[in-house]
């Protein structure tokens, strides 16, 4: 057993509480990682389809009723189906009780997937608006990126040190 003069030299070395991975709740940041690639191909298969065949009304416009009615058609159960996906990871990578991580796991499981609808569903109108569809996606993907890292960077080197140093 080492003495606690060598357990902090060895904390230091790495950050927050990777460096044993001994709470458990270091694992439950990287379900972000994972859950990112579930978010990015769900992504590419709302885009594709809710922007085939956009309906259009007699004179030719989109109908953006319409067009609205199948983006919540298409994205809301694929919402569904990675708030399931990313629940299952953050409670299978968490060694620690939901009890003593229970924001973090819910800010996890919800800020990315939640955030990935709205900004979907922003660029989305855009393109039923007129602006052109490939710089929407783009917009999009920046977007979801900038909420998975952020999401990231919050639980890894804010809450979950916090929430390490209460419990632990």
């Amino acid at each position: 057993m080492k003495n606690k003069k060598e357990k902090n030299k060895i904390l230091k070395v790495r950050p927050f509480n990777m460096a044993n991975f001994s709470g458990g709740s270091g694992y439950l940041v990287f379900s972000v990682l994972y859950q990112a690639v579930a978010i990015f191909p769900a992504m590419v298969l709302i885009w594709i389809a809710s922007l085939i065949k956009l309906p259009k009304n007699d004179a030719g416009e989109i109908d953006k009723e319409r067009a609205g009615k199948r983006f919540y058609f298409i994205s809301i159960p694929i919402s569904v189906i990675l708030i399931i996906i990313a629940t299952v990871f953050a409670f299978t990578m968490n060694y620690g009780t939901f009890f003593e991580y229970w924001f973090e796991v819910i800010l996890i499981v919800l800020v990315p997937t939640v955030s990935t609808f709205f900004i979907l569903k922003t660029c989305h109108r855009g393109v039923v608006s007129g602006i052109k569809a490939v710089k929407m996606i783009l917009v999009s993907f920046g977007g979801v990126l900038a909420v998975l890292i952020t999401t990231f960077i919050l639980c890894a080197f804010l809450i979950d040190p916090i929430l390490t140093s209460i419990i632990g």
